[in-house]
């Protein structure tokens, strides 16, 4: 399937039909993920659950998201953060590209807060998402559909999962073959989404 032709039928879906994923599609899924761009400080790491056990618990931890146990593969994409900001010198090249991003009263406030944590957590939370959105892709590319879950308590399911302090879960993405029709997506305006050099209104 052409790539152009696996983003127009992506399509998030909440609902599963209770067939398993083989190891193959699995295996295929998770190298599409491992190409995804990593930052200079972080590594992503991917947890493939398919025990009904744990996906009933994580379903458990997230906000009106309890249909990922029915998923029948639910990847969990984490991230290596023991990187922190709160060490770095003021000259540190992501001290100074995260104040340029936000401002100086935003990663101060991060630098200095006493959960670090859930500060590296915060400011580590973007990039894996590429790589979660790899495997939503090609997914679809062998006619299975996911979705992105990431309204949860992080803390409880990085407890749950056992994973060290220094990785902590992201995101969610349930995978499975599809038991509903999304809706199709409306058709995009390109000349009210568009701009070019500036905005005109």
């Amino acid at each position: 399937m052409e790539l152009s032709e696996v983003i127009k039928r992506r399509r998030s879906v909440r609902k599963f039909k209770n067939i398993e994923i083989s190891p193959d599609i699995i295996n295929d899924l998770l190298e599409s993920a491992s190409l995804a761009p990593e930052t200079d400080v972080n590594s992503y790491y991917f947890g493939v659950i398919n025990d009904n056990n744990i996906k009933n618990k994580l379903a458990k931890a997230t906000l009106w998201a309890e249909w990922i146990a029915e998923a029948p593969v639910i990847f969990v994409c984490c991230v290596d953060i023991s990187f922190d900001i709160g060490d770095q010198s003021d000259d540190n090249y992501g001290v100074v590209g995260n104040k340029l991003r936000y401002n100086d009263e935003i990663v101060n406030y991060l630098r200095e807060h006493k959960d670090r944590k859930v500060c590296k957590t915060l400011l580590h939370s973007t990039p894996v998402y590429i790589a979660a959105q790899h495997i939503i892709l090609t997914a679809v590319s062998h006619n299975l559909r996911g979705c992105l879950v990431d309204y949860m308590d992080i803390e409880k399911i990085n407890k749950i999962l056992d994973l060290p302090d220094h990785i902590t879960c992201q995101v969610l993405v349930p995978i499975g073959y599809s038991d509903e029709t999304p809706k199709k997506k409306g058709k995009y305006n390109k000349k009210e989404r568009v701009f070019y050099n500036k905005w005109v209104k």
